[in-house]
């Protein structure tokens, strides 16, 4: 065999593999393939691209003459219903400037809830609320007719 034919046997296992395990247990599937390309990609697209603007926005941009400082996003930690920020302050702001724009801050990013507080030197915890963790519905047991279940 040629290590071209090795190499499409074992590309093949492969996919193989993990069509089963996709069919097999769905959840582990998204657990611990899906979940982290998923992740790095919302979090790029839902701060990480909009980033300047968006702080330009809340008015967390700092000006000293010509130039204009944004204040630097060290981390994203996208989960399922919260989303988590480390955000490096710029000279000149405090976290109660964070604090005091958490409405406008989750109002930016289009979000249900933001809270930030200091969680070391310079730096920035904001936590983003995306969604409640009851927001999807759930059936619910149909009751039998109203005759059937009057006491």
């Amino acid at each position: 065999m040629t290590v071209s034919t090795v190499a499409v046997v074992v590309a093949g296992v492969c996919v193989a593999g993990m069509v089963l395990w996709r069919l097999w247990s769905p959840q582990t599937f998204e657990r611990w393939i899906l979940w982290a390309p998923r992740a790095w990609f919302l979090g790029w697209w839902r701060y990480r691209r909009v980033w300047t603007k968006r702080m330009s926005a809340c008015g967390l941009s700092v000006t000293y003459g010509d130039s204009v400082l944004i204040p630097r996003l060290r981390s994203v930690r996208v989960g399922r219903t919260t989303d988590r920020l480390l955000v490096r302050m710029c000279a000149g702001q405090s976290p109660w400037d964070y604090e005091g724009r958490a409405w406008r801050i989750a109002d930016t990013f289009g979000v249900h809830e933001c809270r930030a507080q200091i969680v070391g030197p310079s730096t920035v915890g904001i936590v983003l609320r995306q969604s409640d963790s009851g927001e999807e519905s759930m059936a619910l047991p149909r009751l039998g007719a109203r005759g059937k279940d009057a006491a």
